[in-house]
């Protein structure tokens, strides 16, 4: 049974979109960080709805926050867009004002939203208050992934986005140096662009904002204690459907990922092969002192405990 056969997306715009939402998880960071992932753990919780990039979340957000006409239906088309990743179809899902009797109601509204990593001023104007949850993973599997994914240009995205975003240029020179210049080699430019999206976790909670910030390293080797944190942080009771989040979803999410993929360590050190020892020091002198702040570039040159 899909969407369309329940017919509760006009409810959006008849009661309010922000109707029944009492808090709002942003999940931000840098892509390839575990962000996919943490949103549809996240997601998966019966009191949790999960926005994924693809499903309009960019352009519904600028119209809400810019308190735009066109919010209303621009959140109706994204809800509709994202209910279709939940397997039950015959029990909907469904989002603060639109829920019906029948449904599994949702109040917990999921960002899944790595550029939203700039735009702290705009998450703290929605009109629920906001929790943050904040991945990061070793720079160096950063770079490597994203090379992976050649069809995306990484670096020319998050250059535009940071054009429009002169505080953020005044704040980070130096990548953005490195990231507009296109004589440096691609290494540099994601490692610039890994350094500065890891380290706006002090400016999130300087504007009132709780943080959850955890290395994506330790979620995929502990997810029983990590899910339980990261749930207690987001005011979410334990979930069973969390810790077994990849039985709830279909098809792909954002970066191909297979949605259905339980969670599993077997990527955490593909990087090694990827870049060579030359690359992976690279990398780990533009990441810096952040990098060595989550405990990566140890001597060892692997991931630390």
């Amino acid at each position: 049974m899909g969407w369309e056969d329940h017919g509760t997306y006009s409810n959006i715009s008849r009661t309010g979109f922000w109707d029944g939402i009492e808090r709002v998880v942003a999940i931000v960071g840098c892509q390839r960080s575990g962000t996919t992932l943490t949103g549809q753990i996240v997601g998966a919780h019966p009191q949790a709805f999960l926005v994924d990039e693809f499903d309009g979340l960019y352009p519904w957000f600028h119209a809400e926050t810019d308190r735009h006409h066109n919010a209303a239906a621009l959140a109706e088309a994204m809800v509709k867009s994202a209910e279709a990743k939940y397997r039950q179809m015959d029990k909907p899902r469904r989002l603060g004002g639109a829920v019906t009797a029948g449904d599994i109601g949702a109040k917990i509204l999921v960002l899944k939203a790595p550029n939203l990593t700039y735009d702290v001023g705009r998450l703290s104007s929605l009109r629920a208050p906001v929790s943050v949850v904040y991945p990061v993973r070793d720079p160096r599997a950063v770079v490597a992934s994203m090379a992976r994914l050649s069809h995306i240009d990484f670096v020319g995205n998050q250059l535009r986005l940071l054009n429009n975003r002169p505080e953020l240029i005044e704040r980070f020179a130096a990548e953005y140096r490195l990231i507009a210049d296109e004589a440096q080699p691609p290494w540099i430019r994601r490692a610039a662009i890994w350094n500065i999206k890891s380290s706006m976790a002090p400016t999130f909670r300087q504007a009132g904002i709780c943080v959850t910030q955890f290395r994506y390293e330790d979620l995929v080797c502990e997810p029983d204690r990590m899910i339980s944190r990261i749930l207690d942080e987001c005011h979410l009771p334990d979930s069973a459907e969390a810790l077994r989040s990849h039985a709830l979803y279909r098809g792909e999410g954002p970066g191909g990922t297979d949605r259905t993929r339980p969670i599993d360590a077997t990527s955490l050190f593909v990087w090694r092969s990827d870049l060579d020892e030359a690359q992976q020091a690279d990398v780990i002198h533009i990441a810096g002192a952040s990098a060595r702040s989550f405990g990566y570039g140890g001597p060892d040159n692997a991931t630390q405990p």
